[in-house]
């Protein structure tokens, strides 16, 4: 199967920090230090009728119309076009042409400018990688983060198997290189499904119990306010304990340089975004929400987090959603799913 595609709609979500996280922060790196430079990439791809500017490769947020280094890793400014909102396209294939549920086969992803047609073959390492897929069913019981490897010719692939025959929605989520931050749709539908997509849509019951366990971790979810409503922002608090002693977890992992990642997905798998959590306690009205990230090149091992971790979010309209939280505690990665109702604006 192969496919060209330059997708539309996301929902902008924005994900507040870490209640109670204790890292060692780093804003301007000091002046003895020499600046980091990104990975070894080849001149940005611009496209020249876009406005020009100067931006961090590791927090694309953060923008100057001057050359320079950025103040919150050190990084230095690269040039891009990252005002520019226009989706890539992605060009997709599957390996075999035809896939069938629980048959091992290969993804194919590759990328393109939107205004020059180029081949995008560099791209900008984000939260420890370059290339997020998130593989999710239609009928929102599955769920996967992965990511691809780029090949010499600068196309991605990754190895999967679908657990069940059916409807999935495939999201790609990088940040070319000179271009702006990327998050694209692909449908797919495995061999032999004779469903209808209609009647086999998610559904979704808001969690009665607001605690999910997976192994030795339980995580308890609370909403401020208790029933969010739909065109207003609201939050979302994951509290982490020892499943069997109850006890608080204060020794959270960074997983893919950050505490926490979360997707959220409208049961009509309409709206979604990968969120992370933000520095609130360095954020201010200039510079608005800061992203949670760790600086290139620390020693990670130092870093712990937990027990909370809020999220602030706001959802285009009423119905339900599901909420997917990954959390990493002694090397071991934790997903746990949350689903709740939104309510309409009176």
């Amino acid at each position: 199967m192969k496919s060209r595609l330059m997708p539309g709609i996301f929902l902008a979500l924005l994900v507040a920090g870490a209640a109670t996280v204790a890292i060692i922060r780093q804003s301007t790196p000091p002046a003895t230090e020499t600046p980091m430079r990104p990975p070894t990439m080849g001149p940005p791809m611009l496209d020249p009728d876009e406005e020009i500017a100067y931006v961090c490769p590791i927090h694309p947020d953060f923008t100057s119309e001057v050359s320079g280094t950025c103040p919150r890793d050190g990084m230095v400014l690269v040039e891009a076009n990252p005002y520019d909102v226009r989706d890539y396209v992605l060009e997709f294939e599957t390996e075999p042409a035809v896939v069938r549920a629980g048959e091992p086969a290969r993804l194919g992803f590759r990328i393109f400018h939107p205004g020059t047609g180029e081949l995008v073959k560099d791209f900008v390492t984000v939260h420890d990688e370059r290339y997020h897929l998130f593989l999710i069913s239609q009928n929102l019981e599955h769920f996967e983060h992965l990511h691809p490897e780029q090949g010499p010719d600068g196309a991605w692939s990754i190895d999967v198997t679908f657990p069940e025959g059916g409807h999935y929605k495939l999201l790609s989520d990088f940040v070319p290189h000179g271009g702006s931050s990327q998050f694209i749709a692909q449908p797919l539908v495995t061999a032999n499904y004779e469903g209808d997509l209609t009647a086999d849509a998610a559904r979704l019951v808001a969690d009665v119990a607001p605690t999910q366990s997976s192994g030795d971790l339980t995580a308890t979810a609370s909403y401020d306010p208790e029933t969010l409503i739909a065109g207003l922002y609201g939050h979302l608090t994951i509290e982490l304990a020892e499943t069997e002693s109850g006890r608080p977890v204060t020794d959270l992992q960074p997983y893919l340089g950050s505490f926490g990642h979360l997707l959220i997905m409208s049961d009509d798998l309409v709206h979604y975004v990968h969120s992370h959590p933000l520095d609130m306690e360095n954020s201010d009205d200039e510079t608005g929400p800061l992203a949670l990230m760790l600086p290139m090149g620390v020693d990670v091992s130092r870093f712990r987090g937990g027990p909370g971790v809020t999220f602030e979010g706001l959802m285009p309209k009423p119905g339900l959603y599901r909420a997917w939280a990954q959390f990493q505690r002694r090397n071991e990665v934790y997903t746990f799913a949350f689903t709740f109702a939104v309510a309409a604006s009176e």
